[in-house]
């Protein structure tokens, strides 16, 4: 095992952590081992477990949006390369996310919140690398403030299937957070 772990380039160890989230996740309680329990699982859902459901779910959305635009509008290399690799995780993430969600019967909303779709708008409003350099500054804010809610999440958060969400998303977004300062 210890060979294995050094064979592992380091990029990668958040990726490998991300792939094997789900064989973590199937440990945890769930609601049809739960029905047996006085309390369902639904209720044991706090007011912040609920909110970072909805948030970070609105954020993965942006993101997912965001990535389709840099495809669209943008010819640097690199960007596109970016834009690519955040649809393709915060698809998955929010996959993850949705399925929870669902389980503990928690409504998630339908699209990227109004602040987050302006903010998007401004920066397809410029064109070649005015937008490339926007655009990572928008990656660069919207990855800090998704790191910030999901340690307030573990901080704050009483169900452990959102926490584990957020502990689990954490490597793959600080991997998004540093291609992103990379480039910038």
């Amino acid at each position: 095992m210890r060979a294995a772990r050094k064979l592992v380039p380091a990029g990668a160890a958040a990726v490998l952590a991300f792939t094997l989230a789900p064989a973590a996740q199937a440990q945890s309680p769930t609601p049809e081992t739960a029905a047996v329990a006085p309390v369902s699982w639904a209720q044991r859902v706090s007011a912040q477990d609920r909110a970072y459901l909805r948030e970070a779910h609105r954020g993965h959305l942006a993101e997912i949006a965001a990535g389709r635009a840099a495809l669209r509008e943008s010819r640097d290399r690199d960007v596109r390369s970016i834009a690519a690799r955040l649809i393709r995780d915060h698809g998955r993430l929010d996959a993850r996310l949705r399925e929870a969600a669902r389980r503990l019967r928690v409504s998630l909303p339908d699209s990227p919140s109004a602040e987050q779709r302006r903010d998007l708008r401004a920066v397809v409003a410029r064109n070649g690398h005015r937008f490339d350099r926007a655009w990572l500054r928008l990656q660069r804010e919207a990855h800090e403030h998704a790191l910030w809610l999901g340690e307030r999440q573990l901080r704050r958060g009483s169900s452990g299937w959102v926490k584990d969400l957020a502990r689990d998303s954490a490597p793959v977004i600080r991997h998004h957070l540093h291609m992103v300062r990379t480039e910038l």
